[in-house]
């Protein structure tokens, strides 16, 4: 899921479930090109997810001693 932060302004309207919003072509240009390099990030920690992991654990082990 990717977060992504907008001024109030362009808030139409809000309910329960769902926001509306009228956002610029500029901010959605933007946008899309913030979402090559999350995208690639993403992939780039792909490759290390196993010893992120791995390490995560370590970290537990130390904590729960």
């Amino acid at each position: 899921m990717t977060l992504i932060k907008i001024p109030r302004y362009y808030l139409i309207s809000e309910d329960k479930n769902e926001i509306t919003v009228d956002v610029p072509d500029s901010i959605l240009r933007q946008w899309k090109g913030d979402r090559s390099k999350i995208i690639q990030a993403k992939g780039i920690l792909k490759h290390k997810k196993e010893a992120l992991l791995a390490h995560l654990d370590t970290i537990r082990d130390e904590w729960e001693k």
